[in-house]
């Protein structure tokens, strides 16, 4: 009877094996997708870099009010751009956090099932062997009483 329990229980770990692989896959694409946006932030900040470096040449030089104009509204696009591609970061993150919640979720349920499998398992392994054990100890007792019947 345990055993038929514990080999029902197969469908269950199969499909919380399943969900507990696609819950790994689903933190995986969002790591990459963090480390993509991470990147171009510093790509912006390292364009920024450049740019006022730029800026700071040209000023030494002289430069037109339209001129100024121009750099410092480029700046300011280029910091709404940052503001922007740090929000994509923190949104990311936020969703790899309660992803990766739902993971532990997701596995310690495998867990409890897979152990409750083995429970199982177990406690059918040993009601088969008392089994056993009383019908070799039956056996042996009706051997004892023919050997001790027989002239």
């Amino acid at each position: 009877m345990s055993r038929l329990r514990a080999k029902r229980l197969s469908p269950l770990i199969h499909l919380a094996q399943k969900s507990v692989n696609e819950a790994l896959s689903y933190i995986g694409t969002l790591q990459k997708s963090i480390n993509s946006e991470n990147q171009k932030k510093q790509s912006l900040m390292d364009y920024q870099g450049e740019y006022m470096a730029h800026f700071q040449q040209t000023g030494k030089a002289g430069m037109t009010g339209s001129q100024l104009l121009q750099f410092e509204s480029f700046i300011l696009q280029i910091d709404t751009a940052l503001v922007r591609q740090q929000y994509q970061v923190q949104q990311f993150e936020q969703q790899l956090a309660q992803a990766q919640k739902i993971y532990l979720q997701l596995n310690q349920r495998l867990k409890s099932f897979e152990k409750l499998q083995t429970r199982l398992n177990e406690r059918a392994q040993g009601q088969e062997n008392r089994q056993l054990q009383s019908f070799l100890d039956e056996m042996g007792a009706q051997l004892h009483r023919i050997k001790s019947t027989a002239p």
